[in-house]
């Protein structure tokens, strides 16, 4: 079926994403996402969401399969779980010319479902989903931070790691409420594009200087880039956010025994923005759609 969407595991962005697809005229059917998510009863949808009782009957009806973010994690807990190899699965059940969206999707995983002639889209590769999604993610990033650091952000000296999708957001929100941003990078091009957009900028070299002078720090940099040795220029009450997927930029139990205020904060769209992180996915599929 041309217009059917199969969702798949997933959190409340994906309830929201069927409910934005039938908005949209698709034809949605979820396995493992029904009424076990709290999100979906309440949508103005709800109703015409159709529930297949297998993977194998959702890949069966559907040309459109959507599955959750990251999909690398719900794997492992699919595995840990006890569950069948969940990859041989899918591969076993996908068919040509299909086309699978998901985050963060292994590679061999990605090769494996290409051989069979399905088109696969990760979330996390795609240019318009990073920058729509380091939008939402600025905006939960800006929110955690004003729960942990009391004092307000106006004036607060903020050092973001990173300059890329999500950086860039980070420090563009930040400025916007009032914060005095430095950038810290690695590569003489993002140094550039982060002076060209008015940030002071910083090197990692250079963190020992830097630390001791700021108050908040948010990392983007999916690397260890914060080490010990170096969070030990931090002054303590330091707030410490990691924005960065695994294995991250710092370690936070040795973050936290230097006194540091620590926010671990994944998935922020999923947290504070669930309908809009779902029609940045539902635009992704429709410009793949529209590009083949």
């Amino acid at each position: 079926m041309e217009r059917a969407v199969g969702i798949f595991g997933g959190d409340d962005r994906h309830c929201y994403l069927a409910n934005d697809l039938i908005s949209r005229g698709y034809e949605v059917l979820v396995w493992e996402l029904g009424n076990e998510r709290r999100a979906c009863p309440m949508l103005p949808e709800f109703d015409k969401i159709k529930i297949a009782k297998s993977f194998s009957e959702l890949a069966k009806d559907c040309q459109i399969l959507a599955g959750p973010l990251p999909f690398s994690k719900y794997l492992a807990v699919k595995s840990h779980k006890g569950c069948e190899n969940f990859g041989d699965t899918l591969c076993a059940h996908v068919r040509e010319g299909q086309h699978f969206f998901a985050g963060g999707i292994p590679k061999d995983l990605a090769e494996q479902l290409r051989k069979k002639g399905v088109r696969v889209t990760d979330y996390l590769e795609d240019e318009f989903f990073l920058k729509e999604n380091g939008q939402l993610t600025a905006q939960g990033c800006v929110a955690e931070v004003i729960g942990a650091w009391k004092k307000g952000i106006r004036h607060a000296k903020v050092l973001v790691t990173g300059f890329g999708f999500c950086g860039r957001e980070i420090a563009k929100v930040m400025r916007g409420v009032g914060a005095d941003v430095t950038v810290c990078v690695r590569r003489m091009q993002s140094a550039w594009q982060a002076y060209e957009e008015g940030f002071a900028i910083g090197y990692y070299e250079q963190l020992h200087d830097l630390l001791p002078r700021t108050d908040i720090v948010i990392n983007t940099v999916p690397v260890p880039v914060l080490p010990e040795s170096r969070l030990r220029h931090a002054r303590a009450g330091t707030v410490l956010v990691e924005i960065a997927s695994a294995p991250g930029g710092f370690l936070p139990e040795a973050a936290k025994d230097l006194g540091l205020t620590v926010l671990l904060c994944p998935g922020l769209p999923g947290k504070y923005a669930p309908a809009g992180a779902a029609r940045v996915m539902a635009d992704c599929m429709e410009n793949r759609k529209c590009g083949e």
